[in-house]
């Protein structure tokens, strides 16, 4: 296995934890806003961002192990 492979293996893990702080950051303007034009997007941000970054950290790491361990 080349280091190419594993990295692509990896990547969806790297790639999970920023859309995670992504949507920490929209958690953050919902919870520091007080006008309802900004509150209700950033609150459906923040919970578009949640479900698309454990799937990726998921799916990361099911590759990463089912690899080096299957």
């Amino acid at each position: 296995m080349t280091v190419w492979q594993v990295y692509l293996f990896i990547l969806p893990i790297g790639l999970g934890i920023m859309t995670l702080v992504g949507s920490l950051m929209c958690l953050f303007a919902y919870l520091m806003s007080d006008d309802n034009a900004t509150r209700l997007p950033a609150f459906t941000w923040f919970k578009r961002l949640l479900i698309v970054a454990f799937l990726l950290i998921s799916i990361g790491l099911f590759m990463t192990f089912k690899h080096f361990w299957g």
